[in-house]
């Protein structure tokens, strides 16, 4: 059980900081998604993809 809780999906075990930068990826998508504009609607999708995989993979 121990081996599931050190180390999720691809071998990836998130940091607090991790979390908290997706955490606040999936809150700005949730705010923008739903944005009449394009550019504020996909910016912020993009913003957030780029951010949490950063976050993820970068190690800073």
């Amino acid at each position: 059980m121990d081996l599931l809780a050190s180390a999720g999906p691809f071998g990836i075990s998130p940091s607090t900081d991790q979390l908290i930068v997706i955490n606040l990826a999936a809150i700005l998508v949730g705010t923008t998604f739903n944005s009449p504009q394009k550019l504020i609607k996909w910016g912020g999708v993009i913003i957030a993809v780029v951010t949490s995989t950063c976050a993820i993979w970068c190690q800073h």
